[in-house]
């Protein structure tokens, strides 16, 4: 069985959702993790994603489209672990 038959059995699309909250104007990529829709927008969207009308029309999406939850994974959450330490002050002797 590959990873298309399961989607096809469950009723999730991703692509298909993904393609929907392009047509909102939301720029992201969409990972589909189980139930779950992980939207990882790209800047410029986040402010968009800011007005709970907007993320209820995106949660009205997802769940058409077969998801039970999206998460939002903000730009500054994607960085490397390299970057992570940096926007804490660091102790000095």
């Amino acid at each position: 069985m590959t990873e298309g038959d399961r989607g096809a059995r469950t009723g999730r699309n991703a692509a298909a959702l993904a393609s929907a909250i392009a047509e909102l104007g939301l720029q992201c990529s969409l990972e589909a993790r189980g139930g779950l829709a992980l939207l990882q927008p790209v800047q410029e969207s986040v402010e968009a994603l800011q007005s709970a009308e907007t993320r209820r029309a995106v949660l009205a999406l997802a769940r058409t489209h077969g998801f039970t939850h999206v998460a939002i994974e903000l730009p500054n959450d994607r960085r490397g672990a390299g970057e992570r330490g940096t926007d804490a002050p660091l102790l000095r002797d």
